[in-house]
């Protein structure tokens, strides 16, 4: 298969059930994408058959489409391949002018490539490719590598994914496990996991909380709220990705670790009957039915056990069941203030200069592909943060999302409560294109096909 002369880019769409969906938050109130497709087609370079489009990770919204298709209770396995296929039929019935738009674009023998995200992994199933190509024409799908190159290697595009810990896969070229009732079914990524219980959830008060992407931004946010059972919901989220989520979220060093979490807990437990009863009957819920306060007691003796007690609860117990009998916990604090109420006991201060981290560590992807390969132009996505960077004559582009998006580095002050309303946020729709020129070298920029403010906060990112 030869590279088309110019190669499109873009990721994140998270293409759901269409205007009634609340998993649908790519941009559609003016057929965005339809429009764009179009154009694409009837430009010159479109007209001759010269361009693949190539959609770079998570281009579907399988994550929060249809929620109640996925009921198994597990942190290890996602979708079966029928589960993926009754979620896909939901985001084409919601979409049908986007995929015919695909199938005309390529009737004039241009390319469309699928790549895998984490949230559309279910793209792997042989009956859900078949599905697409059904719809949408010859579709080419691009799975099972972290990488995909163009025009000899010069060009490098990934979504950026696993080398977030959130939202890694232990085996991305073959993501597929049998259950224990013997069922096929995908591997399950933390980030996964974190939508389906609690996100998801969260969508019938905080309409735009899913927006806040990378989930471990989205943990931070979490964890400047002053209430202790957020936190929780945080760390047992962070638990299944890291070995120490305190640390990995940017949490100081002079103040409080998980460690301290996990004291002030303890004492709650030993000195608060009522508390102990409490915590005693999730227990039961999520990892023994028989278990007694006594045991509860003993069992529950340290970081490590406590860390594990969270990650059960995330798994087995309905959050909105669990999280406020953690507010109790106060006085702890966990806030962005880096100082405590009056009275108020420890805080665990969350470092405004650890939010870019997830930015920063695919820059350095990008230097690292610099320096091991032929790259000259590399492109990552999954962040929803646009973001250029140049090195002499190399350059690494994040084109961002097609949804509306905010960058909590920019908001200290970003709270729960401002997420009632996805109107209030701008959104970005950018692109990358690549071109082959006549000596072979790449020219390549980020462009915007539409951008807008939002009713409340304004775009801080402009491309040209």
């Amino acid at each position: 298969m030869s590279d088309k002369p110019i190669t499109i880019i873009v990721s994140d769409l998270h293409i759901g059930g269409g205007p009634a969906d609340k998993g649908d938050d790519h941009v559609y109130n003016n057929n965005q994408l339809r429009r764009f497709i179009e154009e694409l087609s009837g430009s010159p370079e479109g007209q001759m058959g010269n361009i693949e489009i190539f959609f770079n990770g998570d281009f579907l919204e399988f994550a929060q489409v249809k929620p109640e298709v996925y009921t198994l209770n597990s942190s290890s396995y996602w979708c079966t391949e029928d589960e993926s296929l009754q979620k896909l039929n939901a985001i084409l019935d919601g979409h049908k002018d986007i995929f015919q738009a695909l199938k005309e674009f390529q009737s004039l023998e241009n390319r469309v490539t699928l790549a895998a995200g984490n949230h559309d992994v279910d793209l792997y199933w042989d009956a859900v490719q078949q599905r697409i190509k059904e719809v949408a024409g010859d579709v080419v799908f691009e799975l099972k590598k972290e990488i995909c190159i163009r025009y000899d290697g010069k060009l490098a595009i990934g979504h950026g994914h696993q080398i977030d810990p959130a939202n890694h896969f232990k085996n991305w070229e073959d993501p597929f496990n049998v259950d224990e009732e013997d069922k096929l079914r995908l591997e399950m990524c933390p980030g996964t996991l974190f939508m389906v219980k609690f996100v998801n959830k969260m969508e019938a008060r905080y309409e735009f909380a899913d927006n806040i992407i990378p989930f471990t931004s989205l943990a931070r946010l979490l964890l400047r709220e002053d209430k202790f059972g957020l936190g929780a919901i945080a760390l047992a989220f962070m638990s299944f990705a890291v070995r120490n989520p305190i640390t990995f979220l940017g949490v100081d060093k002079n103040n409080p670790s998980i460690d301290t979490w996990a004291v002030h807990f303890q004492d709650k437990l030993n000195l608060d009957g009522v508390f102990l009863e409490e915590v005693t009957e999730l227990y039961r819920k999520a990892v023994n039915e028989n278990a007694t306060p006594n045991e509860v007691l003993q069992l529950l003796d340290g970081e490590g056990s406590i860390r594990r007690f969270l990650q059960a609860l995330l798994v087995n117990v309905p959050s909105d069941e669990w999280i406020n009998k953690f507010d109790s916990l106060e006085p702890l604090t966990l806030s962005i203030s880096g100082t405590s109420p009056a009275g108020s006991g420890t805080t665990l201060s969350v470092m405004k200069s650890n939010f870019s981290y997830d930015k920063e560590n695919l820059r350095r992807e990008a230097e690292r592909l610099w320096m091991e390969t032929n790259a000259d132009v590399v492109v990552f996505g999954h962040t929803h943060q646009p973001d250029e960077h140049h090195n002499g004559d190399k350059v690494y582009f994040n084109p961002g999302s097609w949804t509306r998006y905010v960058d909590i580095a920019d908001m200290p002050n970003l709270k729960l409560v401002d997420l009632g309303d996805e109107k209030d946020f701008p959104f970005e729709l950018n692109y990358v294109r690549v071109e082959r020129k006549p000596d072979g070298s790449l020219s390549a920029v980020m462009k915007c096909f539409e951008r807008q403010d939002g009713t409340r906060f304004a775009n801080h990112y402009v491309m040209v």
